[in-house]
């Protein structure tokens, strides 16, 4: 039960932060995608000093960002620097890691099919 309480409010947490960051509340993920960022990426990407860049800070993520997502995509799974591979996440799926980057790196949703973008980063 404790657990339970402990996961809804880190993923409240998670929401909250979004919220602070210009994003529209999370919207980029889902529920579950929310929780994992909230179990897992936040424990290095909003602890300052650790050397993750932080959610939201687009200055720190520019040097990733220019590698390109494949290679973002690429480091999360492989680990890189003190990330462990997976960054601990052993439940994300590669859809996951794919929205959570985006989502930290504040980074505009994939074009749709139709080639438009669904919005962009604020």
């Amino acid at each position: 039960m404790r657990n339970r309480k402990s996961i809804k409010l880190l993923a409240c947490v998670a929401a909250a932060l979004a919220a602070l960051m210009g994003q529209a509340s999370a919207a980029e993920l889902s529920a579950r995608q929310s929780q994992l960022l909230a179990n897992n990426c936040l424990q290095c990407h909003a602890r300052l000093g650790v050397g993750a860049p932080q959610v939201g800070d687009v200055q720190a993520w520019k040097p990733y960002v220019a590698k390109g997502e494949p290679a973002m995509l690429a480091s999360a799974v492989q680990g890189t620097g003190g990330m462990p591979p997976l960054g601990y996440c052993s439940a994300c799926t590669e859809d996951d890691f794919r929205a959570l980057i985006r989502f930290m790196a504040k980074l505009a949703p994939p074009a749709t099919a139709s080639g438009n973008a669904q919005g962009a980063a604020k």
